[in-house]
């Protein structure tokens, strides 16, 4: 394997001198024949493939510098004779053909005069667009604008302030976009683009006050009455309402504003009155306008059964291996596998929780229904394990002829042998339960606010 591996890195180094030998050979045939651009890429490749290779780096150097002076000379017909945009392209071009041939380690030059004389035309050249940019902005042509300012920003970043008035391009469309919706009374799309507007420049104009007041004029408030619990089993109305609150508050959505029964009885108080009892509908109504929501969230525990299994156990058949010594033949000594039959114990036992709440979301403002589900929700846990009194690492499985020696078969006694024993608690079961119905609950009235604030 070692002499193999030697082969292979012999074979590739020498592929590698052939191939910087190869291209450097096309590289003279292609300079003779005055290909000057395909001489210099070869040559180039050649020095890709061995930095050191001398042949290559002297014709690099001289083609090199050829065409990149071929390239400097269109520049400067451009400049004379094109437009100003070509030319700084042109010069763009002849610049990163001298940084390419860099990355092989070959300098090539470029004289003083063409650096002044890109300087030049490129501040003309900026000035120009500068002059564009502003005009395309007084007449509220704002991409185009920005178009103009972010090719300065490309060629200049400090050119005068290209880099405000690009913001400004970019921004005020977003901005005043974000304006009408607010007066349309689209106060999320509002607040989107406000939103945008901020994370680009953060102070610009007054984006971050329009966007506190699109959140305050169209915060839709929803207040959690108590539950009713129609199960027979204490507590569950409490229960329900908190993970309930939870998940709500959890949303992630500005507009959401949830007022609970603690929040409510402050409120309440203030006015005299008492959050108490089972609420009726018309009361809810009072209770909703009085904490200034637009709808109540009310709903009942019709039902919730949980069952605690009892453990059952069955005794099973398994095999135990163990290693005889013998001797063969020859007198010479060996171990051979053998199995001897055994019992282990296995265990099962079960829990379950079912539950069926029916929830209402009531509009204030109508008294439409909202939305309104009845859901049905299970939770069960299991546990299947196994003990042996023996030397567990030895045990196998057992088949109608003897020990299982499938090896995924003794996989999952082994599962069973590290198996877990102890089923959640009701409290645990009846949580998960609780968690998973209110969660889904909450993303059905995420859904429904979500296209009541637009």
């Amino acid at each position: 394997m070692k002499y193999f591996t030697l082969v292979i890195l012999i074979a590739a180094l020498l592929a590698s001198c052939t191939g910087t030998k190869h291209f450097t050979k096309m590289a003279v045939k292609q300079e003779a024949q005055g290909l000057l651009n395909e001489a210099a890429e070869s040559y180039y490749i050649a020095l890709e493939r061995k930095r050191s290779n001398v042949d290559a780096q002297v014709g690099m150097k001289k083609t090199g510098q050829l065409v990149l002076n071929q390239k400097l000379n269109e520049f400067s017909k451009t400049r004379n004779f094109g437009s100003k945009k070509d030319a700084v392209y042109a010069y763009y071009t002849a610049r990163d053909y001298k940084q390419k041939i860099a990355r092989v380690g070959v300098t090539l030059q470029i004289a003083d005069f063409y650096q002044q004389d890109y300087e030049s035309v490129k501040d003309s050249y900026l000035a120009d667009l500068y002059d564009e940019g502003t005009s395309l902005l007084e007449d509220q042509n704002f991409t185009a604008a920005e178009q103009k300012f972010n090719e300065i920003k490309k060629l200049d970043p400090d050119f005068k302030d290209a880099q405000t008035l690009g913001d400004i391009a970019y921004l005020e469309p977003l901005y005043a976009e974000a304006l009408r919706a607010m007066d349309a009374k689209l106060y999320r799309a509002a607040y989107d683009g406000f939103e945008k507007v901020i994370s680009r420049k953060s102070d610009y104009k007054d984006a971050r006050a329009r966007k506190a007041e699109s959140i305050e004029k169209g915060t839709y408030t929803i207040a959690l009455l108590p539950f009713e619990n129609a199960s027979g089993v204490q507590g569950m109305d409490a229960k329900i309402s908190a993970y309930t609150l939870e998940s709500l508050t959890k949303i992630n959505d500005p507009f959401l504003r949830v007022v609970d029964r603690e929040h409510m009885q402050a409120i309440l108080q203030e006015q005299k009155l008492q959050l108490s009892g089972v609420i009726d509908d018309q009361t809810a109504v009072q209770v909703g306008e009085l904490v200034g929501a637009q709808a109540i969230l009310t709903g009942t525990v019709l039902s919730f059964d949980s069952y605690n299994g009892n453990l059952k156990t069955t005794t099973r058949t398994g095999y135990e291996s163990y290693r005889e010594k013998k001797v063969n033949a020859e007198g010479q000594e060996y171990f051979e596998t053998k199995y001897k039959k055994t019992s282990y114990i296995e265990y099962y036992n079960e829990s379950r929780c079912s539950l069926s709440f029916q929830y209402k979301l009531i509009s204030l403002s109508t008294g439409e229904l909202l939305k309104t589900e009845i859901l049905e929700r299970n939770s069960k846990d299991e546990v299947l394990y196994a003990t042996y009194q023996g030397d567990a690492g030895n045990l196998y499985p057992s088949s109608q002829s003897g020990p299982n020696l499938n090896a995924q078969d003794r996989k999952s006694l082994m599962a069973q042998i590290q198996g877990r024993q102890q089923l959640k608690s009701p409290t645990e079961l009846s949580n998960d339960l609780f968690d998973t119905l209110s969660r889904n609950m909450s993303s059905q009235i995420d859904g429904v606010v979500r296209n009541i604030v637009k």
